[in-house]
């Protein structure tokens, strides 16, 4: 009889922990750490800070949209703003492969979206693990359990991608 209360009680405290924890804010991430997303360009394992996005999207309707950059795939619809989508294996000078599935709406001065081909986590990293500063193609390096991965810098992909469209489209002004 006795075991049998204990064990009334016992999934009692259970089920009234399980119930609370959905009552709490979420655990915020240990201080000096950052939160990337790993996707993939082709083969190759690439990574980006949360951070520097607004947000990751899969099977976005992309309209073709011809344009002065090669790397413009089109323009999709965010919310009501239309927004440029950039192909992301074409600014880091790599040769496009499949039609990427998946974009980031970028945390820059203008509305814009990078196009990849596949999303593969959400991990976080001390900042000790990050192994170099970003260089002028933007990239840097991070520690993961399966190797250095290059660590993109959006804001400079994203700055890079504003000069080059200003300057295209200065040229076509008569």
């Amino acid at each position: 009889m006795d075991s049998d209360l204990a064990s009334i009680d016992s999934a009692d405290r259970l089920r009234e922990q399980f119930d609370l924890s959905f009552a709490s804010a979420p655990a915020l991430p240990a201080a000096g750490s950052v939160n990337l997303l790993t996707i993939r360009i082709g083969a190759e394992p690439y990574a980006i800070r949360l951070a520097d996005i607004r947000g990751l999207h899969a099977d976005r309707r992309i309209l073709d949209l011809p344009g002065p950059m090669p790397e413009l795939l089109g323009v999709t619809n965010f919310r009501g703003q239309i927004v440029p989508v950039f192909q992301l294996a074409a600014l880091l000078g790599k040769c496009p492969g499949a039609a990427p599935r998946w974009m980031v709406l970028v945390q820059a001065s203008a509305p814009l979206a990078l196009a990849f081909e596949a999303f593969d986590s959400h991990i976080c990293v001390l900042d000790d693990e990050i192994i170099s500063p970003a260089d002028a193609a933007g990239q840097g390096g991070v520690r993961t359990a399966s190797g250095v991965v290059p660590l993109l810098d959006i804001g400079v992909l994203a700055a890079q991608v504003e000069a080059r469209a200003a300057h295209s489209l200065s040229g076509l002004t008569p």
